[in-house]
């Protein structure tokens, strides 16, 4: 008998063989070789959440009664602290995207539990949702801007001292003496 055909790793079966992309055409520009890579990545993607899931689903098959009862534990534990800290994160969120959006948001009259997603976080969804509903603020203010103290240059005038002779002279006669 041939060795090689008793031994399987010397000939190597089509399986075996890592898929090799697909070639691309020498006359590709960059946004070809751009989606080539996106398309890459996302099938990498793919096969790592697949792999990670096999992964844990094989540690957890791998548990005994006690490390499940832990990791319970440790999800509940988990759970309750995100709902203690999940309407403050909503608060956070909301106050966030109505500064963004230049609206305020009386955040003390809400019911914020109902901004939270289920694993405990701010669900961005509904907030996006509530900052769209309110109403936008005026462009224009109410009330015309009026200058306030401080420095201004006036527009026009010549008085270039204090002096209160020659202030006095300009607004007597809109002109020195």
């Amino acid at each position: 008998m041939n060795e090689t055909q008793n031994n399987p790793v010397a000939s190597p079966t089509p399986e075996a063989e890592a898929p090799q992309p697909p070639e691309t055409p020498a006359e590709a520009g960059p946004t070809d070789e751009l989606e080539k890579w996106k398309r890459l990545s996302r099938e990498n993607e793919k096969r790592w959440k697949q792999a990670s899931k096999e992964l844990e689903g094989v540690r957890h098959a791998q548990m005994t009664d006690q490390e499940r009862a832990i990791e319970a534990a440790k999800a509940e534990a988990r759970k309750a602290a995100l709902a203690e800290v999940g309407t403050s994160l909503a608060e956070a969120e909301i106050r966030a995207q109505a500064a963004a959006a230049g609206v305020s948001v009386p955040t003390d009259y809400l019911d914020l539990s109902r901004f939270v997603a289920e694993d405990g976080r701010a669900d961005r969804e509904r907030v996006t949702e509530l900052i769209a509903s309110l109403p936008k603020p005026e462009v224009q203010p109410e009330f015309p801007q009026l200058m306030g103290t401080g420095y201004h240059r006036a527009g026009g005038s010549d008085i270039s001292s204090m002096d209160p002779n020659e202030l006095a002279d300009f607004i007597a006669g809109g002109s020195f003496i």
